[in-house]
């Protein structure tokens, strides 16, 4: 295999999809005799992504002569001398490790002291008296910052290359140290597993860019376990028939210039398999650690399984008392549900909007306490929702400080939950708000991180869209008819006149009612054809801030799909250049996103070092002159640089999964034909019971008819086997499963 190194002249071709290129390279050097002499370019062919002009390549190929355009190079693969890019050196020199240098500065000097900037600057400080704005003190700290960190400066100069941020090129460097380089040259995909934030697509750009091959047995293995875990985000499974991911990973695999052999692909996930990331159970595949959450679940919920003695103290006349105190009156359901909770380590309590299930909490809290002798406040008391606005939302009902899940296990910067089987939590009471929100790798870490002695409620609407991530929890361990469940089915006074609620339960009973279209002073639906709903959208947000409604606070707009012509995308863009226009020179952009002062964002990955989680919402309340965004999450202000933007999209519109958890005073919620394959039941009664005051939706009878008759595809998942087994475990093997319960 001969090579050939050389510099981008221009490209011809870029397939975005499978990143097949071919590109014009003006030759630096070869040891193609045919070409050592008379040939400054030749067209090289090739898989890879997205090349930059300014770095040298060498690529590893075969010359070839096409009888249409002659002399080209077919190349296999290619290598990026990355270490003293521009993009790299501003990055690093605008990074955190330099205080007072910003990226217009960082600049500056890359620009007069040219790609041996840092040499330079190590050699002699006072290279430095060039650049304006930078006085002796500022000198003197960056002269020893890049004396002191000589290793750390070639590693993240390197990453910088990838267009990796400076943010995540110190999560990279925290975890590998000077062993980062060659770690990500002999296995970039290990970032996947390793660094929060990076997944395949990234890693794949980096391990291209290094000079992997498409048909690698280690990209191939990275691709499998890739599609693997997209298949289990994308539809909430946690298994997979094998042959179906051996299809998927060939059809992804090929394209019209490359076809891989099925051989390779199965000896690939044989050896996966082998390695214990993937677990196969029977024809089925399991990523190990959602298979290996599944089952801790069932092993420790089964645990949780005691009566609770109170020693002769009548439960039903504390809660006669508490309702005296408290002014309230009681369903039976929910009395049941009161003293099943209390009764109970384990008990679920489910119910739909308007059947009081906050109201049947806060008297589980004060009939504990008053049970256990000591005040509510008391600290063996925990509530917890899976969202901050749904544990805000619990706090002020129970006026008891409520936490999200992530804090409630004391989650931290390095993604690490710190309250766990070793260090579980002090409380002997917890109960979970909006449990339907569980996935199973949460509810792992909750049922680990809690004693074996306490009680658990979870509190939740079965009824709702199931978890984001995989796995079906609450359903799960309703359905499988082990636990103590109590079910609120009456809605209260308060709610009966919601005509929100009346269409929710119609929804959810999957009945058209013929006063749909008829106007309500907390309901409207606005026929209007498919062409005209964006604008008519827009149209509605601005009267509902003219009837005083806070664009950013109150006004949610709910969509189920990001593309298209009421998609998520553009909605976003309409609103943002419709109602922050007089912002729209206060900007900052990277690659396709542009956010102006004032816009509504959300964060769309975990962030704990910055306190911010995947799904808050936020306010861009700032642009530095050093192109660094300012988002204030509710009086926490988060920063961003250029290439951490990425994790943040406009929210004035959001998809009704992220919705989950939280409500809003007005909701706009368009339903056209273009929906169709993601309107289902569930979907269409999570949107409308976000909306407290005022629901508005525009678009087409027909789609939302198919939304509210649509059948849920119920999720693969392996947890109610994992409870049968547990009990099949510890029955006498003469009697049944009937028998043992």
């Amino acid at each position: 295999m001969s090579y050939i190194d050389g510099s981008i002249d221009r490209y011809l071709f870029f397939n975005e999809e499978n990143s097949y290129s071919v590109i014009k390279i003006r030759i630096s050097d070869t040891d193609e005799i045919e070409l050592t002499h008379f040939e400054p370019t030749i067209i090289v062919c090739g898989f890879f992504p997205k090349l930059e002009k300014v770095t040298n390549y060498p690529f590893h190929g075969t010359l070839a002569h096409h009888n249409k355009y002659g002399i080209q190079y077919n190349a296999h693969s290619f290598e990026s001398i990355m270490d003293n890019t521009y993009t790299g050196l501003v990055d690093y020199l605008s990074s955190d490790l330099f205080k007072g240098i910003g990226k217009k500065t960082a600049e500056k000097i890359v620009d007069k002291l040219g790609l041996s900037a840092l040499d330079l600057i190590a050699d002699d400080k006072n290279v430095l008296d060039e650049i304006p704005r930078i006085n002796k003190q500022l000198k003197d700290s960056i002269h020893k910052q890049i004396v002191e960190n000589r290793s750390l400066e070639a590693t993240l100069v390197w990453l910088y290359g990838f267009e990796i941020s400076p943010k995540m090129a110190l999560k990279i460097y925290a975890v590998y140290g000077n062993q980062t380089i060659d770690t990500v040259k002999d296995n970039p995909y290990v970032l996947m597993e390793t660094i929060e934030g990076i997944g395949f697509k990234r890693a794949d750009e980096i391990g291209l860019k290094v000079g992997f091959a498409f048909d690698s047995p280690i990209r191939i293995q990275a691709v499998i376990y890739y599609l693997l875990n997209e298949y289990m985000n994308k539809y909430g499974d946690t298994f997979l028939d094998r042959d179906q991911l051996v299809e998927y990973t060939i059809r992804y695999l090929n394209n019209d210039e490359f076809e891989i052999d099925p051989v390779l692909v199965n000896d690939r996930l044989d050896k996966l398999i082998e390695v214990g990331r993937i677990i196969q159970k029977d024809d089925v595949v399991s990523l190990s650690f959602l298979y290996n959450a599944e089952k801790s679940i069932a092993m420790r919920i089964m645990k949780f399984q005691e009566e609770i003695d109170y020693h002769g103290k009548d439960i039903a006349i504390y809660i006669s008392e508490f309702e005296k105190i408290n002014s309230i009156t009681y369903t039976k359901a929910q009395k049941t549900a009161i003293k099943t909770a209390l009764q109970s380590q384990f008990s679920i309590i489910t119910g739909g909007p308007g059947t009081g299930k906050t109201t049947v909490i806060k008297g589980i809290v004060d009939i504990y306490s008053l049970l256990h002798d000591h005040p509510a406040k008391a600290t063996n008391i925990a509530l917890a929702a899976p969202t901050g606005k749904a544990a805000k939302r619990l706090s002020l009902a129970t006026e008891l400080e409520a936490k999200t899940i992530h804090k409630l296990l004391e989650y931290d910067f390095n993604g690490t939950f710190n309250i766990d089987e070793h260090n579980p939590l002090d409380q002997k009471l917890v109960i979970i708000d909006e449990a339907s929100m569980m996935d199973c790798l949460l509810a792992r870490r909750l049922l680990n991180g809690i004693k074996s002695n306490a009680q658990i409620v979870f509190v939740g609407d079965a009824n709702q869209l199931p978890s984001v991530g995989p796995g079906e929890v609450l359903n799960d361990l309703i359905t499988s008819g082990l636990f103590n469940v109590v079910e609120l089915d009456v809605i209260h006074r308060q709610a009966e006149n919601s005509q929100i609620i009346t269409l929710a339960y119609d929804i959810l009973n999957q009945e058209i009612n013929r006063t749909l279209f008829d106007h309500h002073p907390d309901r409207d639906f606005i026929r209007i054809q498919e062409q005209f709903v964006a604008d008519k959208i827009v149209s509605e947000v601005r009267r509902l801030v003219d009837m005083g409604y806070d664009l950013l606070e109150d006004i949610q707009i709910l969509i189920p799909v990001y593309k298209g012509l009421v998609g998520i995308d553009r909605i976003n863009e309409m609103v943002q250049n419709t109602f922050n226009s007089q912002n729209k020179n206060f900007n900052i952009a990277y690659k396709d996103k542009t956010f102006f002062y004032n816009d509504k964002v959300m964060q769309l990955v975990n962030q704990p070092e910055d306190n911010v989680m995947n799904g808050d919402q936020g306010v861009v309340s700032g642009i530095t002159e050093d192109d660094e965004l300012l988002v204030d999450f509710s009086g926490n202000t988060v920063k961003y640089g250029l290439k951490d933007l990425e994790n943040l999209t406009l929210a004035y519109a959001v998809s009704i999964h992220k919705s989950q958890g939280s409500e809003y005073r007005c909701v706009i919620l368009p339903m056209v034909k273009s929906y169709t394959i993601m309107l289902k039941r569930k979907l269409m009664y999570t949107a409308v019971t976000r909306a407290k005051e005022k629901l508005l939706i525009v678009g087409d009878f027909e789609a939302y008819k198919r939304g509210v008759l649509g059948v849920d595809t119920p999720r693969n998942t392996l947890l109610k086997e994992f409870l049968n087994e547990e009990i099949n475990q510890k029955k006498p093997d003469n009697l049944t499963i009937e028998d043992f319960l």
